[in-house]
């Protein structure tokens, strides 16, 4: 079951200066939208699904951040650098072996903006990259420099399923051309979404 129309090529009403999304998939209840900002090199991806947990289910699979490793795909590395505010902003470091390109590690920082009460409202996480206070660069390990992406969590059938929403705009940099990076950005989003579906909701 899905919220969004089943169309071939769905295009999504977008901000008068901003292009339209654009449906590239809809697979095992995933639909992944996409669409290139003016002047970007490389595209920014969302995903969308209804999960059979309940919002806060889901949500502790995503806040569980020293555990990526164990269930986000890829991920070799996973760690809070820094938490503040009761935990409503952390810096997480990540890093990423994927198959046929050098390992990737991105730092990021990540705000609890949620509004959430009485099982009403919307739990979201949002993160741009960090700034300040970083660890040197790694040999062999490619930084990223673009990532910035949002998880945001709706209750559903009377708070007992969620639908979720996965956005992602990141350049994995190196030496990979844009068409290359696309693929592996429009991939990669569905299997994460994917993952923590998995977990949210093992009994």
């Amino acid at each position: 079951m899905s919220f969004l129309p089943a169309l071939p090529l769905l295009v999504l009403l977008a901000g008068a200066d901003e292009p339209a999304w654009k449906q590239v998939t809809r697979d095992d209840g995933i639909t992944v939208l996409a669409r290139t900002p003016e002047g970007g090199s490389v595209a920014e991806v969302k995903a969308t699904a209804l999960v059979d947990a309940p919002p806060h289910d889901v949500w502790r699979v995503i806040r569980d951040y020293p555990n990526y490793k164990k269930t986000m795909p890829y991920t070799e590395e996973s760690r809070v650098l820094s938490s503040e505010q009761d935990g409503k902003v952390i810096v997480f470091q990540c890093l990423v072996n994927a198959p046929l390109v050098d390992k990737r590690e991105f730092i990021i920082r990540i705000v609890d903006e949620s509004d959430w009460k009485d099982g009403q409202g919307f739990l979201k996480a949002a993160w741009t990259m960090a700034t300040e206070g970083l660890p040197p660069e790694r040999e062999g390990v490619v930084r990223v420099k673009l990532n910035r992406g949002y998880w945001l969590l709706e209750p559903r059938e009377e708070g007992k399923k969620t639908f979720v929403t996965y956005y992602l705009y990141t350049d994995p940099g190196g030496s990979l051309p844009g068409w290359v990076a696309d693929r592996a950005n429009k991939k990669s989003v569905p299997d994460v979404l994917r993952a923590v579906r998995k977990y949210a909701t093992k009994k």
